[in-house]
């Protein structure tokens, strides 16, 4: 018998992706099914993903990908903290 961990049987139940597949995917992704998901259960129409035009060059060279370098995330903290309880 496996273990599976009740937050990861909570998501794989959501999204009903296998709890396996819901480990292997980013949180953008998982993000993305469980939208999708919701938007099914209330009929509301998705548009379909837009395709890439195709290949794209720069300066002559064929890019293999495009990415952006340098940028900046920034996380909150969440939680519940000392200084919050009166």
């Amino acid at each position: 018998m496996t273990y599976v961990h009740p937050f990861i049987f909570s998501l794989a139940t959501i999204i009903p992706l296998s709890p396996d597949e819901v480990l292997r995917k980013g949180s953008g992704t998982l993000c993305e099914a469980l939208l999708m998901v919701e938007a099914y259960r209330a009929d509301i129409v998705c548009p379909n993903k837009t395709q890439s035009a195709g290949e794209k060059h720069y300066k002559g060279h064929l890019l293999e990908s495009e990415t952006y370098i340098g940028g900046h995330v920034e996380c909150l903290e969440a939680g519940v903290f000392h200084a919050d309880i009166p």
